[in-house]
């Protein structure tokens, strides 16, 4: 049985969120683009996701924080 993880490649973090964002960018357009809210246009959506992800990266570093 040969070990899968020896052939995946080592990436530094700058290419590990290009491989992510990537992974994951036509599905936040599609749900952009598909995401009906009263009074809001696709540019105030797209920007409340983007309030959302920065408050969850400060969450995740604050738990982070706390456990080291």
């Amino acid at each position: 049985m040969s070990d899968m993880a020896s052939h995946i490649p080592e990436f530094g973090y700058d290419e590990r969120v290009m491989i992510c964002r990537k992974q994951i960018e036509k599905a936040v357009y599609q749900f952009i683009a598909n995401t009906k809210v009263d009074g809001c246009d696709p540019a105030e959506v797209a920007m409340a996701i983007a309030d959302i992800a920065d408050d969850y990266i400060l969450l995740l570093a604050q738990k982070r924080n706390l456990t080291h």
